[in-house]
């Protein structure tokens, strides 16, 4: 105890600049050692082809930190191979750019491919027991149990007069708010997620709940890769103070309390409440998860689950399903405005099925109805809003095809190359869900792979599926000019810009909402 005194007594005599510079070294010599010591265990076996890497940083600086999926997609063509390896600062990180290498190994493989890096970032800006997170024993299995009973395919029927109800709502938004078509958007993913979750009814587009959910969106999206910045490589730095840390772990500090906010608030309103107040809330998944505890309690036995782990589950649904809805919505609309003919196929297929009403879960398996699909799928592929998604961690030193994987690996899987393979489909920057009909297959990769694969992507085509056939009875969407933040028009048929972060989607553009005859009666008639 007296040495560990001494010792940051000194540290904190030294001047700014020989505290970073000593903190420098350290983290010098420590990546140095971590290489060194995979190295000795490759038995002769190569590693994964990538780019050439720095001394000591190694690919820090080479990796973009913008969409990198694209670079890997390039690195895959030059080093001809679907599987890259590099190293930062001394941490082995492998990519795999194909679904046979993604199969091979976090499927096929999947016990030495399923844990997680430690997120210490996120742990930082508020995240607890959030399955999307957690590495693998004991809580992830609980987790993860608990989410796929919940969200399995023949479960989420349940779900479909909420998801119903709100798409309704969602058309009543564009008749009355147009310009404002991304809130309305926002409102129905968010709507879903925080009842389904939760329990929690939206009641109007300036919901406080509406803004907690943007302001968690928010933090999720710009707060850095997940396991990709400094302090994720030493978690060391999380006790610096803030004027010494990079950009990323002053962010998570800044915007903790939109985590914190989005797990404790509605928590505490539902324990606070006696009763459900409607359907949705009485089939929450929190609603279930406390009644289990307090049955637990009030028999003498021990909870199975702790308030952390009913708030983290129920926060799971939020952080993996409401983001990633909304960008998969405004993908859809991209490619109704710059693919008419899509959009005009759409429209006659749904007349043609359904006269004159809205679509309904009912309708769904109908085959007449398959181009609807397959225009959910081809949204799905053609833009994969998660791209290089959340990295697992290899268990042991593995070896496939002649390449070593060290023990330790951080793997992503780059759904935006595995969905754009052009091995695997032809034209595949094209928007074309007749792909499907002429026997290419459907995406994979978007939702992950392995025992991390979503546990909500059933939850998620279906909210999607009955939004998009809805939006395309009712309305025909049409290109709107747009002046960005340099003043400049841009319009929807120009080149694509992605944004940056866990949640990809394409930048803000123009779009008309142009009612193809009376909505609001179509609407009214519609039963939920």
């Amino acid at each position: 105890m007296a040495l560990s005194s001494t010792l940051v007594a000194g540290l904190t005599a030294l001047s700014p600049s020989m505290y970073i510079l000593l903190i420098a070294l350290a983290v010098a010599g420590f990546a140095v050692h971590r290489h060194l010591a995979f190295n000795r265990r490759r038995a002769g076996l190569p590693l994964p082809p990538g780019p050439p890497a720095e001394p000591v940083l190694g690919h820090l600086r080479v990796v973009p930190a913008a969409n990198p999926e694209y670079a890997y997609i390039e690195w895959s063509k030059e080093y001809k191979s679907d599987v890259l390896g590099f190293h930062i600062l001394g941490q082995p990180v492998v990519v795999l750019n194909s679904a046979r290498a993604a199969v091979d190994l976090l499927d096929k493989r999947g016990a030495n491919y399923a844990d997680r890096p430690r997120f210490v970032l996120f742990e930082a800006m508020g995240f607890k027991r959030t399955l999307t997170f957690l590495r693998m024993g004991p809580a992830f299995r609980l987790h993860r149990r608990i989410l796929q009973k919940r969200f399995q395919k023949s479960a989420i029927t349940v779900d479909q007069t909420l998801q119903t109800r709100e798409t309704h709502q969602m058309l009543r938004g564009l008749l009355a708010k147009p310009d404002q078509w991304e809130i309305v958007l926002r409102r129905f993913a968010t709507a879903i997620v925080l009842g389904i979750g939760f329990g929690i009814g939206i009641h109007s587009d300036t919901d406080p709940y509406i803004q907690m959910a943007e302001d968690a969106s928010y933090a999720l999206g710009h707060g850095g890769v997940p396991a990709g910045t400094p302090v994720d490589y030493f978690p060391g730095m999380r006790v610096l103070p803030t004027w010494m840390v990079d950009r990323s772990l002053r962010f998570a500090r800044t915007w903790r309390w939109a985590i914190r906010k989005l797990h404790e608030a509605p928590y505490h309103a539902v324990v606070a409440s006696s009763q459900a107040e409607d359907g949705a809330q009485a089939s929450s998944l929190i609603h279930g998860l406390l009644a289990q505890r307090q049955s637990q309690l009030k028999n003498g036995a021990e909870p199975e689950l702790s308030e952390d782990d009913i708030k983290g589950a129920a926060a799971a649904v939020y952080a993996a399903g409401q983001d990633t809805t909304w960008a998969t919505l405004i993908v859809l609309i991209l490619n109704m405005i710059r693919n008419p003919d899509v959009q005009q196929k759409a429209q006659k297929v749904l007349d043609d099925a359904l006269g004159d009403r809205l679509p309904t879960f009912a309708d769904r398996a109908r085959p007449e109805l398959a181009y609807i699909e397959h225009i959910v799928s081809e949204t799905l592929r053609w833009c994969p809003v998660s791209p290089v998604g959340v990295p697992h961690r290899t268990v042991a030193d593995d070896v496939y095809k002649g390449m070593f994987i060290p023990a330790g690996s951080y793997v992503y899987a780059n759904a935006r190359a595995i969905t754009h393979d052009p091995d695997v489909y032809a034209n595949p920057d094209a928007f074309e869900p007749e792909r499907y009909a002429r026997g290419e297959p459907l995406p994979v990769g978007q939702f992950g792979f392995g025992r991390r694969i979503c546990v909500g992507q059933h939850l998620a085509q279906a909210s999607v599926w009955i939004a998009a056939a809805c939006l395309l009875k009712t309305f025909t969407l049409k290109s709107a000019p747009n002046d960005d933040a340099d003043g400049q028009t841009t319009k929807p048929d120009n080149e694509v810009k992605l944004t940056n972060g866990l949640t990809s989607h394409p930048q803000h553009f123009g779009c008309l909402f142009e009612p193809r005859g009376d909505v609001q009666s179509l609407v009214d008639r519609a039963v939920v």
